[in-house]
């Protein structure tokens, strides 16, 4: 049974390899984007929760920046994709961090967009970034 949890500073090196593996494989970034892989500059002053196997691997984590209630990074482990863990990370957000959440996802990342918009997740408006178009969705 997994278990999700606050992030700890023993969970740090697990949690720069899945973020640095996760953008390194980003198929979907367009040639050229930046893929700043310190995770720790990228989570600065965020939650970090995670979601362990039970023999104590990380299978993915949500960073949220608490104060607008917004979603900055999920990823799930490639080995542990398509079994509920990215929708266990959000389910347990209920307990924490009240409603409305909102969170940009880059359109080309169809996986993760089908994933969003199938657990609920309403398209608000698209823009262009740095990383392409994106979608930006909110969770009432």
């Amino acid at each position: 049974m997994q278990t999700i949890r606050p992030a700890t500073d023993a969970d740090a090196p697990a949690l720069q390899a899945l973020f640095a593996l996760t953008l390194i494989q980003a198929t979907w970034m367009p040639e050229g984007a930046e893929r700043d892989t310190n995770f720790q500059r990228n989570s600065q002053g965020e939650a970090v929760h995670v979601c362990m196997a039970p023999d104590g691997s990380l299978l993915g984590f949500v960073a949220v920046y608490v104060a607008g209630a917004f979603i900055h990074h999920l990823y799930v482990s490639p080995q542990a994709q398509g079994q509920g863990v990215g929708r266990a990370l959000i389910d347990s957000m209920q307990a924490w961090l009240p409603k409305p959440w909102r969170l940009k996802c880059v359109t080309a990342n169809t996986q993760a967009l089908g994933f969003y918009l199938h657990t609920g997740w309403q398209l608000t408006e698209k823009a262009l970034g740095s990383q392409g178009e994106y979608a930006v969705l909110r969770q009432f």
